[in-house]
């Protein structure tokens, strides 16, 4: 009982933490990249010199981990956690290993966003931040808002 509640609660960590991270870039995150695209640098008001040393940052991040298509890595992932689910003895260091993949991922990204915050001023932070929240918003409410009588009416 012990052990199933063990590969419970380490699936469901491990299909929650793949799903916010690829929901929390795609959906309401301004991806590095995102902030050198020509309409969000000049919302921002973005320099020269903080534009390039975001590329440079940007591009030290590709170098660790390559771009892929993200269905194919979730798709993966999936049948990696499904193939170790259907073994007749739990391997917990393949399950670690799986984590951790997962969890450095995440942990750079959020290093490099920390890295391109300190390069904008404490105005362009705040500017950011509430793009972010717009874009939160968006992601949230879909096209399509919902009326009380479950059909739905375009916004």
């Amino acid at each position: 009982m012990k052990k199933a509640l063990t590969v419970i609660a380490l699936m469901s960590t491990l299909a929650f933490t793949t799903a916010a991270s690829a929901n929390a870039e795609r959906h309401h995150m301004l991806t590095p990249q995102a902030l050198l695209s020509d309409r969000v640098a000049e919302q921002l008001a973005l320099t020269d010199e903080q534009k390039v040393r975001i590329q440079d940052l940007v591009e030290a991040h590709r170098s660790q981990y390559p771009q892929t298509d993200r269905k194919q890595a979730f798709k993966q992932n999936r049948e990696a956690v499904e193939a170790l689910m259907a073994e007749p003895v739990f391997d917990e260091t393949a399950a670690r290993e799986l984590l951790n993949e997962a969890t450095e991922r995440r942990l750079l990204s959020m290093k490099t966003q920390h890295e391109i915050s300190r390069i904008l001023t404490q105005d362009q932070r705040q500017q950011l931040t509430q793009l972010r929240q717009r874009r939160l918003g968006k992601a949230s409410h879909g096209r399509y808002k919902h009326r009380r009588d479950g059909k739905r009416q375009q916004h």
